[in-house]
């Protein structure tokens, strides 16, 4: 395997030869017709990602095969050669170029795990899956997904119907592409299926693969609502990861927690258009008073051009308990503050908030709520703010800041705010205890990065701000209203890089009295352009 090899031999004369693997040998065109007449064992045959065109008839002699491989060989387009392997249990033909599945695969009645992943597979004749009745697993995304409809050029054969799926006794493991809803079962006869593990995408376009670690993935264009009763206990109600794409008729996640039974959820992503939504968590219009995701650990907003708030209503206590990480791009209807007062007090495990493409957003804190002290308001574990593109963002928070918001914060990197001032007010910026990363770049307004208030305290510093980076700041004048240099704010800084801030005053006397500062250091400021990159592409 991976060994450049481009000619197999005539023969293969290893007769206790029980695994064979060839794998990533891309020069490896044919097999010989007289390779495996010899007498042999093989139980696994791994010859992925070679260049092989055609299987050879003397595949029938492999009758003790058990496991082969054939993922990503891009000129293979037959292998009906493969019906005569009655021993085979795994089969995994990932991206082959079939447009076809063979009617002789469902001669294979040992399969336990079948995989026919990929972008060509156009048909699935019927009652050919129906015959693996041993079948654990099945791996078929992301192209076929019109189950039970007519296959063209063929006068009364339809495809599969998905009810072959779920009439496999032993299928735990499912990955489909289904085109739309209205392909399931209304009902399950005889019994429910087990599926331990799943990646079920219901769409009428067809989705690139996420791969984030979960279990049990489940994308969907419509709403819970249209889905079969059989399906929300099987599949809604077990999945960690649901993806909402598109999905015209979504208005009400809240009602779909409910109907769904989305309990166990942990990553929730809500992406494209969805004319209806306005807000993601509604409660005026819910009755019970339970909590709502309260196993949820990331929540993505992405491209809700109608989306106005994050939430209305009072959340239940224990909603949104375990929320680690929210993520918010383009969402253009969203004005004032993204994370009200009255909010903030369910997310006490908040790790990590990042904002992109904000076009109306004010601010990222409301603290104006009538009846809300802002000081008691805890975020004990939020480390992590990345804010860029937010264009009539003009402080982080609206007012009176709770200053335990802020208190274990350790990176705050800031980009493309046009209207942003400075960050801080001095009160607030006394509590920037564990900061030990700042970025600030391309914000054109913004003159100096804190600013006075009423306290009395003007020694500022920032004890353990490690990483200090100030880019392209024009009117930037000073670090701080009170002035004091740098050195002096930040008595552990390594790293300064300043670029493009023509009237920062501090560099009138350009030098340091600790040689430990690195200034305009080439990693710092790589390190810096593979943040914003690696933001971009996780969104």
């Amino acid at each position: 395997m991976r060994n450049k090899l481009h000619k197999l031999p005539k023969y293969l004369v290893c007769s206790k030869l029980q695994i064979l693997l060839l794998q990533s040998n891309a020069g490896i065109c044919d097999i010989p017709e007289t390779f495996l007449q010899s007498p042999n064992a093989l139980r696994v045959f791994d010859l992925s990602s070679t260049s092989i065109s055609s299987l050879p008839q003397s595949f029938n002699v492999l009758t003790s095969l058990q496991a082969l491989n054939l993922d990503f060989c891009s000129n293979l387009s037959e292998i009906s050669v493969l019906e005569n392997l009655k021993k085979l249990e795994i089969l995994s033909m990932r991206e082959l170029p079939l447009k076809n599945l063979p009617k002789q695969i469902g001669n294979l009645t040992n399969l336990r795990k079948l995989d026919v992943t990929g972008r060509s597979l156009e048909t699935i004749p019927s009652e050919v899956l129906s015959k693996l009745c041993r079948l654990e697993e099945l791996h078929l995304k992301f192209q076929f997904g019109k189950w039970g409809s007519k296959i063209e050029d063929a006068s009364e054969e339809t495809n599969a119907n998905f009810d072959e799926l779920t009439g496999l006794p032993d299928l735990n493991i499912l990955e489909v592409y289904i085109s739309d809803a209205t392909c399931l079962p209304q009902s399950v006869e005889y019994f429910k299926p087990n599926w331990v593990e799943f990646d079920i995408c219901i769409s009428r376009d067809v989705l690139l693969p996420q791969y984030d670690g979960f279990s049990r993935t489940l994308t969907l264009d419509t709403t819970i609502n249209s889905l079969p009763d059989w399906f929300i206990s099987i599949v809604t109600a077990k999945v960690e990861q649901l993806e909402y794409t598109n999905c015209d008729d979504l208005n009400d996640l809240v009602g779909e927690y409910d109907h769904g039974r989305l309990f166990v959820l942990k990553y929730l992503s809500v992406n494209g258009h969805h004319k209806n939504l306005k807000e993601i968590i509604n409660t005026m219009r819910r009755v019970s008073n339970k909590p709502v995701f309260e196993n949820l650990e990331e929540l993505h907003l992405h491209c809700l051009y109608s989306l106005e708030e994050l939430c209305v209503g009072e959340l239940p206590p224990g909603s949104l308990r375990k929320l680690k990480l929210l993520k918010v791009q383009t969402c253009h209807s969203l004005v004032n503050a993204l994370l009200s007062l009255t909010l903030l007090p369910r997310l006490q495990n908040l790790e990590k908030i990042i904002c992109v493409h904000l076009d109306r957003m004010k601010y990222v804190f409301g603290s104006d709520e009538v009846g809300v002290d802002p000081e008691k308001i805890f975020l004990r574990k939020l480390r992590e703010m990345r804010l860029c593109a937010l264009e009539e963002l003009v402080r982080i928070c609206n007012g009176p800041a709770s200053h335990a918001i802020f208190q274990n914060l350790k990176v705050l990197a800031i980009c493309k705010c046009k209207e942003l001032k400075s960050l801080f007010t001095i009160d607030v910026a006394e509590c920037l205890f564990q900061l030990e990363d700042l970025c600030i770049e391309q914000c054109p307004r913004l003159d100096r990065v804190i600013e006075a208030s009423n306290s009395l305290n003007s020694e500022i510093t920032l004890p353990a701000l490690k990483r200090l980076a100030l880019i392209d700041l024009p009117v930037l004048t000073r670090f701080c209203t009170e002035g004091g240099n740098i050195e002096t704010r930040c008595p552990s800084l390594e790293y300064l890089s300043v670029k493009n801030c023509i009237k920062f005053s501090y560099f009138a006397n350009s030098h340091f009295s600790k040689k430990e500062i690195h200034f305009n250091d080439l990693d710092h400021l790589s390190s810096l352009e593979e943040r914003w990159k690696e933001m971009h592409n996780q969104l």
